[in-house]
Order: C-alpha cells, then sequence, then structure tokens
C-alpha cells in the first residue's frame, strides 16, 4: 500500500495492519511501550522517515485498516472524534532541517527519526547526516552497532549542537490534536514528539478492543464466515462491516420469523 504525505509530498509504503495483528497489541497489553511501537513500526516499510512523517503515516494507517473516527472522554461522556479533524488540526510540520560546521565535519539536524521511549539517547537521531570531504553517512541507514559506533567517535560539540537545535526548536515539536470544544465539553489535546505522549498516542488508537471484544467479534461472525483464516486476513475496518452485515441479516430474519407467527 502506498500513499503521498501531504506534509512533504513524500511517497511512503505501509504494510496492511490487519485483525489477526490487532490481536498482538492484546495479547501483550502490559508490555512496555517500546515493544508496542517497534511492532507498528513494522507496517512502515519506508525506512526514511522522521517521528513528525511517522506520526503521519500512522493516522493514515489508522483510518485505512482500522476506522476513520476515534473515541475521546469528556464529562459527558466518551465522543466520536474523526481522524480528518486530527489530521487538519496537526496541519504540517515546520522545516527545520539546519546542518552546523564543526571543523571539517558538516552535521545535519532534523526531527528524530526514533520516537521517545523512555530513554532520552533517542535525541542522538536528530542527526540525520554526517558528512566528512567526500563521504556522506546517513544514520538512520545504518545497524544499531554501526550507529552507536559513529556516535561515540564523534566530537563532544555535536551534542552540544543537539541540545542547542532542540531547544531552538522546541515549539515546532509541539502540536494540537484536538481543540477545545465546550459544546462537547472536550478539552484541548497536545503532544510532543520529544516526549512518551505522541507514541502513548499511537499505540492507544490502535489497542482499539478488549481480548473479550476480539473473541466475541471471531466467533459470531464464525457462524457465518466459516473461513476463520479470512477474516483474520482482513482488516479492522472489514471486519467490523461484515459484523454490521450479518447483524442486519440476523435481525431481518428475526423480524420475518415474527412476522410469519403473527400471520
Amino acid at each position: 500500500m502506498k500513499f503521498i504525505l501531504n506534509l512533504n509530498e513524500k511517497e511512503v509504503q505501509v504494510k496492511e495492519i490487519l485483525f489477526k495483528h490487532i490481536r498482538n497489541l492484546i495479547l501483550y497489553s502490559n508490555s512496555a511501550l517500546r515493544g508496542h511501537i517497534e511492532f507498528l513500526e513494522k507496517f512502515i516499510l519506508s525506512k526514511d522517515l522522521n517521528v513528525a512523517e511517522k506520526f503521519k503515516v500512522f493516522l493514515i494507517l489508522r483510518e485505512k485498516c482500522v476506522g476513520e473516527n476515534i473515541s475521546v472522554g469528556s464529562n459527558k461522556g466518551n465522543i466520536n472524534i474523526g481522524l480528518d479533524y486530527i489530521n487538519d488540526n496537526i496541519g504540517t510540520f515546520d522545516d527545520i532541517e539546519t546542518t552546523v560546521s564543526i571543523g571539517d565535519l558538516d552535521v545535519t539536524l532534523d526531527y528524530p527519526y526514533e520516537f521517545n521511549l523512555g530513554d532520552s539517547d533517542f535525541l542522538f537521531s536528530c542527526i540525520k547526516s554526517l558528512k566528512l570531504e567526500d563521504e556522506t553517512i546517513v544514520l538512520q541507514n545504518l545497524e544499531q552497532d554501526e550507529r552507536m559506533q559513529v556516535l561515540d567517535s564523534l566530537p563532544k560539540e555535536v551534542f552540544d549542537h543537539i541540545a542547542e537545535f532542540v531547544q531552538k526548536n522546541h515549539h515546532n515539536f509541539k502540536f494540537t490534536i484536538i481543540e477545545d470544544r465546550k459544546s462537547l465539553d472536550v478539552k484541548k489535546i497536545e503532544l510532543d514528539l520529544l516526549t512518551v505522549s505522541a507514541p502513548m498516542f499511537i499505540y492507544n488508537i490502535f489497542n482499539c478492543m478488549s481480548g473479550s471484544e476480539y473473541r466475541e467479534l471471531l466467533f459470531v461472525l464464525s457462524k457465518r464466515v466459516h473461513d476463520v483464516e479470512f477474516l483474520l486476513n482482513s482488516n479492522y475496518v472489514e471486519v467490523e462491516d461484515f459484523y454490521n452485515l450479518y447483524k442486519d441479516e440476523i435481525e431481518r430474519e428475526n423480524e420475518n420469523l415474527q412476522n410469519q407467527n403473527k400471520q
């Protein structure tokens, strides 16, 4: 599955999240946030994305594979909010890419490509690339061990520039997903790409059902669609459509039966 990001017209390739994949999030619901995000990131096949781009990709994946609405709590109860509304609120992220020179070394800094999953080392992923003479290294393309070797070899000034870059652009990492909606008693919700709030939001919108709800949906549909493998390899949107169609069919049959009994 491919689509174009409205952030920067970049083409992104992803893998469809299926109903069976939702089960993984349910089974390991008590696992650390890192495990959930690393699992979900496997569905993003394009490997050159920063966290701002990944966040947008996850919103699109959620809309296409799980549903276009999310449930938000308020004093009036849970309220459905459309992901298109959230996408519009976020808009675009400013271009903050910058290059600093330390001697012969050029360091390009940008939005980090790793989420904050509880370890401040993610800030090193603000380093987009390093250029020394004619050689350019894109850190995101390296294996973890190779990346650590490169980071260990960098002069201290590089990390000072990262801290300065983050401080200078702190407002660019924060964004609003839901504005105050007094009529619905919904309070403003803001996220920050440099805190765990962003990856936690991503996990929560995909953790869309309980284990009992998952089993019940599969059990009910298996009476009508005997190929359970087919259901497991459909996405949540499709499974929910099948369930609603089956429910409507049962209701019509019951109504017809009641009408016959009256005759």
